[in-house]
């Protein structure tokens, strides 16, 4: 059976949480991914929670509020996130994102980041 790290995207784009909403939509933009963890200078072992496209839609653009003046944790979802280890199942990840109706899953080794898998991600597989 296909692991969860044969299929997780990694490096992570992450952002702090006292950047700008702004810096994290031009990361977002940048790599081309429609989240960005958060983490206190980067540092992958802990993370403080997640932002997605959605998220920033509803929460700043959908009010008339500017990015450049709303702080990512004013809109995070904050930690602890639901995740999955490194050597799980691609069924587990999938299950787990059913359970929760999330769409993407840290994923861990011995509790540090090292990456994320999305249902995309899970998709791909899928011949």
């Amino acid at each position: 059976f296909m692991r969860v790290r044969d299929l997780m995207s990694y490096p992570i784009a992450t952002v702090r949480p006292e950047d700008s909403v702004l810096t994290a939509v031009k990361r977002m933009a940048g790599e081309r991914k429609g989240s960005v963890l958060v983490a206190r200078d980067c540092l992958l072992k802990e993370c403080l929670g997640i932002v997605t496209t959605s998220q920033i839609f509803l929460k700043v653009f959908a009010e008339g509020r500017d990015p450049a003046q709303v702080t990512v944790s004013e809109i995070m979802t904050a930690g602890p996130l639901v995740s999955i280890d490194l050597d799980a199942s691609t069924a587990e990840a999938a299950r787990l994102m059913r359970e929760h109706n999330i769409r993407r899953l840290p994923v861990l080794k011995e509790g540090a980041l090292v990456g994320i898998i999305t249902s995309k991600d899970l998709l791909a597989c899928v011949k």
